[in-house]
Parts: C-alpha cells; sequence; structure tokens
C-alpha cells in the first residue's frame, strides 16, 4: 500500500469520528458550550495545571483546578511525559487531545480486525455517540483509550506479518507507568506464553518509573505510598460512578476496613482468575477477546473504576460478534457491553454524597449489576475450562452416566 493511499485511507476512517466527537464535545460534560466552543474537558485542565504547577516548581498533587477542585492523582512520570499541555492555547490541546483520543479509538478497532474503510469510519461515529466509556473519556478529556491503544498496539499486529520498530511490551510498560492498571498485562503475557513480552514490559514500566523518580522524587514516593491505593482525595469508592468489585462492597455493605480488604482480596482473585481464563483464550487463537477480558479484569480489580475506564468494552464488543467463544458467553458479554454504553447507574440513579447508603434492592441492582455481570462471566468461564480439564483425564467418566 502506498503512503498516499494509506493516508487516504487513515482519513477516511478518522475524520468522520473525529468531526462527530468535536460537534458532540460541548454537550458531554456540565458547563460546556457549544458557541463559542468551550467543551468542559475538565480532566484535561488537571493535566494542564498539575504540569504548569511542576515547571513552575510546585507538587503536581497539591494542584487543584478552578470551579472543579480536581486533583492530579497519576504516577509523577504521566505528568513528565505531558509537559507539552504547557504551551499553547488551551483550545488547542482540547482539539489536539481530542483527535488523539479518535485516533487511539480506531486504532483499537482497526487492531480487532474490523474491516477498513468507510465501514471503520462510520463504525467509529457510532462508537463516539453511543458507548458511554469512550464519548466521557473524550468529554473528560482523559487518558484511557490513550492507554488501551498503547496495550492493543503492543498485543494485536496491525496487519499479518507487521515489522516492530520496538520491542513488544514496551508500550505496555508505558501504559502501566501512567496508570498502574496495565501491569496485568505483563501477568497476562507470562501465563500466555509471552515472557519476552512481560520481561520487556517490567524493564520498560521500570525505566519510565524511575525517569519519574529522578525528576520527581519526593512526589514519587508520596504517590507510591498513598496515591496508588486509590485515593482521589474527592470521591470514596461508594460512588455510585465507581464500577469496580470495591464499589459494590462498599454499596452492598459498609467502608470500614476489614469490608476493604476483604473487597480487594476478592477483586485480585477475579482479575487473577480472568487472566488465566484468558491466556487460555488466547491460545486458542482468540485473542482479541482474551485482550478484552484483561483489560475488563483491570477495571474489577482498581479500587476505582469510574464509567469512563470501561473503554475495554470496545474491544469485547467486536469480539462477541467475531469471536468463537461459547454462545453463553458472548451472549452474557454481549449484555454487559449493552449495560456499560447505556450506563444506567449515572443515568437513572440518585448518587454522590453518600446517597448509595440509602438504595433500595432495586437501586442495588441497577448500581451493581455491570460489575457482577463481569465476575458472573470470568466465574463462568473458568469453570467450564475445569469442566472440561475433568472431562479429558484419562478415566473420567462421561456426563450424563
Amino acid at each position: 500500500m502506498t503512503r498516499a493511499r494509506r493516508a487516504g485511507l487513515l482519513l477516511v476512517e478518522v475524520l468522520p469520528p473525529f468531526v462527530a466527537a468535536l460537534l458532540v464535545l460541548p454537550w458531554v460534560i456540565s458547563y460546556g458550550k457549544a458557541w463559542p466552543w468551550q467543551p468542559s474537558t475538565i480532566d484535561l485542565q488537571v493535566y494542564v495545571y498539575a504540569v504548569k504547577d511542576m515547571l513552575a516548581g510546585g507538587n503536581i498533587f497539591e494542584t487543584t483546578t478552578p470551579f472543579w477542585n480536581l486533583y492530579f492523582i497519576y504516577p509523577p512520570i504521566a505528568a513528565v511525559l505531558m509537559v507539552p499541555l504547557a504551551f499553547g492555547p488551551y483550545v488547542f490541546w482540547q482539539v489536539v487531545w481530542t483527535l488523539a483520543l479518535v485516533g487511539a479509538q480506531q486504532s483499537v478497532l482497526r487492531r480487532c480486525r474490523v474491516p477498513r474503510g468507510w465501514v471503520l469510519g462510520l463504525l467509529g461515529v457510532a462508537v463516539v455517540l453511543a458507548v458511554e466509556p469512550i464519548r466521557t473519556t473524550l468529554g473528560y478529556g482523559q487518558v484511557n483509550t490513550l492507554l488501551m491503544a498503547l496495550v492493543v498496539a503492543d498485543l494485536l499486529p496491525d496487519r499479518p506479518g507487521e515489522r516492530r520498530r520496538i520491542p513488544q511490551g514496551t508500550l505496555i510498560g508505558l501504559a502501566a507507568a501512567i496508570k498502574l492498571t496495565p501491569m496485568l498485562f505483563v501477568v497476562f503475557a507470562f501465563l500466555a506464553g509471552r515472557r519476552r513480552v512481560a520481561v520487556t514490559g517490567v524493564v520498560s514500566f521500570a525505566v519510565f518509573t524511575g525517569i519519574g523518580a529522578l525528576l520527581l522524587t519526593s512526589e514519587t514516593l508520596e504517590f507510591f505510598f498513598g496515591l496508588s491505593g486509590g485515593d482521589t482525595r474527592t470521591a470514596s469508592p461508594l460512588y455510585t460512578g465507581n464500577q469496580s468489585l470495591l464499589g459494590v462492597f462498599f454499596r452492598l455493605g459498609d467502608t470500614s476496613r476489614t469490608t476493604t480488604l476483604l473487597g480487594l482480596a476478592v477483586a485480585g482473585t477475579v482479575a487473577l482468575l480472568g487472566t488465566l481464563v484468558a491466556a487460555h483464550w488466547w491460545r486458542r487463537g482468540e485473542q482479541v477477546f482474551a485482550v478484552a477480558l484483561v483489560g475488563l479484569c483491570t477495571c474489577l480489580a482498581s479500587p476505582l473504576s469510574w464509567t469512563h475506564h470501561y473503554v475495554w468494552i470496545l474491544p469485547m464488543a467486536v469480539a462477541v460478534v467475531r469471536s468463537g467463544i461459547p454462545r453463553w458467553a458472548r451472549l452474557l458479554a454481549g449484555a454487559w457491553v449493552l449495560w456499560v454504553c447505556a450506563c444506567l447507574p449515572l443515568a437513572v440513579l440518585p448518587y454522590g454524597g453518600g446517597r448509595e447508603r440509602s438504595f433500595d434492592a432495586l437501586q442495588q441492582l441497577v448500581a451493581n449489576l455491570g460489575p457482577v455481570l463481569g465476575v458472573v462471566l470470568v466465574v463462568g468461564l473458568a469453570w467450564q475450562l475445569v469442566v472440561r480439564a475433568r472431562a479429558a483425564r484419562p478415566g473420567a467418566v462421561p456426563a450424563g452416566r
């Protein structure tokens, strides 16, 4: 494929969803304005303020934004990598960031083997409009889709026989250095027999984290001995928008230390189980489903997983349509995709300010069904593997006898 044709193809695939994103952006998050064009990209604003404070000698974790009073809560290397945001008008970075997120989204779809050309371009428009985690990541100016694209680029080739310029695992390590949860993909790579990828991921994570520690030593210590536990300084895991398993435990139980430890233990167990299952399906040739499953497990396991963190629902949707996983799993995963896209916990429930403590049974069902569906999918797939393994043992009694 010539460079001119490749450029034209990318234009067809990226321009329609990019234009759609620019048009809807002012309406995604509260207080945006359509004219003059002024989207309320409040997380991008956090990044910009933190980087400017860092360059002025301030502590990135003490930065707050006007009106929203939000804090920067990423590892220090993230702020170092975001230094360009300190230069140029904010509206310029709103447009560039949106383009980067749309490009990342389309890259993920392409690597999941969605047909290229106008099909990919129009599907990208539908994703921007209808997939809540993608739409709100755009609206907030978040990093979720970018991190997903880094991981997917490391694991799923853009085309057969793709020549790599950097070792596989490097981008996974980079994503994990920016936000710790992608480290689960290092475990996945090891379990799937991709040990060189796993080792490279660890080295990459260490190098990028080390650069952050070298440049921002006190902030790195502050992050790894405090903020990495999920402290956002603004919202409790109880909040309905937190769709992690810890959030489920908080809403159904209490916010005690015992509940916290139990919730994190269960979440970690589910994540490891899901990663083992994903490694099995990777070896069976269902790479897209495997990557999607691990991505969703990172959301279940994290202490805080806001609805817009579930961008991994994108490759899962492709896997539901195109993979060879069991029919029941496709139906369940498909229901989960639709549920996450609709985002009913935030669409129909009162939330914030501790309102979750007074939820009735139906409200609890709506608030917690998404993570519970994820657990059912993981446990169901794991149980099926156990049953098949037992049936395959020599001397096993056939079912029904």
